[in-house]
């Protein structure tokens, strides 16, 4: 009895969920996809069905078994979840690009849709890294949820900083294969942030010093760049800026180097964050 009830405040938060991204793109998404046929927002779309669905099955590890409390419990954080992913990634994409995704959507720029699904993505991780563990309460979930999209910016501006073509510029003009590597960027880091900020909470500081100290696994992150996909797999020589990937992203717009990147980071941040 109480899997179905779960299973209906499951239901109502996508249905609220495709009205929040309904008004998000600004028409009905009817129209968008079967008759405008547009790809950016079933991209864009895809992205955001994937965060709410996998803040609803982190949320199921939190029941307590008692129907009134845990259905209240499952959309009161479902729907709070709901929210952040569309105000702060929103925010987010204006802030880290600086281009309005609305009308990068109505143009069908596939590129800022992949970015996009890869925030929300993002962003669901830090979100339900929060829910897990016991003690602290929703102010300091919502806290370390804060600290954590910080962290995943700025730790992402950095690795953007580090390459010699303009993301901003690639995916606005429609570079799918820049879009892959910044969106593979953004979901590794943000497995990185879910593992800093989750656990159990003991007290303030050492909760700080915990999630400070898992930031660090990030740095492996550059390394595999230059060095699995740069010179193991497209063979090229080690260089930190200018490199040959570089290149084929940017220049040549090559796809396939931006699906490596993308996977590099990924898997690298799954096993760094499963051995630690």
């Amino acid at each position: 009895m109480e899997t179905m009830f779960i299973t209906i405040a499951i239901v109502i938060l996508i249905a609220l969920a495709r009205v929040a991204l309904q008004w998000f793109c600004g028409q009905p998404l009817h129209a968008a996809l079967t008759q405008q046929d547009n790809p950016a927002i079933g991209i864009t779309m895809a992205g955001y069905l994937f965060g709410i669905m996998w803040t609803a099955t982190v949320l199921l590890d939190t029941l307590s078994y008692d129907i009134l409390p845990d259905i209240v419990h499952v959309l009161l954080y479902g729907c709070l979840g709901l929210l952040l992913l569309t105000a702060v990634a929103l925010g987010s994409f204006r802030l880290y690009l600086g281009v309005n995704i609305q009308e990068q959507l109505a143009g069908h720029n596939i590129a800022a849709a992949i970015v996009m699904a890869a925030v929300y993505i993002a962003t669901s991780l830090t979100y339900s890294g929060g829910l897990t563990g016991e003690g602290g309460g929703f102010w300091i979930m919502l806290l370390f949820f804060v600290l954590g999209q910080l962290a995943l910016l700025g730790i992402t501006y950095i690795f953007r900083w580090l390459t010699s073509y303009d993301d901003v510029q690639e995916i606005a003009t429609g570079n799918t294969a820049a879009a892959l590597a910044l969106a593979g960027l953004l979901i590794a880091v943000a497995l990185v942030v879910r593992r800093a900020v989750s656990g159990t909470y003991t007290g303030f500081p050492e909760a700080l010093g915990g999630f400070l100290v898992a930031l660090w696994l990030v740095v492996l992150l550059y390394p595999v760049r230059q060095v699995i996909v740069q010179w193991l797999l497209l063979g090229g020589p080690i260089h930190w800026r200018a490199s040959l990937l570089d290149r084929e992203i940017a220049q040549d717009k090559n796809i396939a180097a931006g699906l490596l990147e993308a996977t590099a980071y990924i898997t690298t941040a799954l096993f760094t964050t499963y051995i630690t």
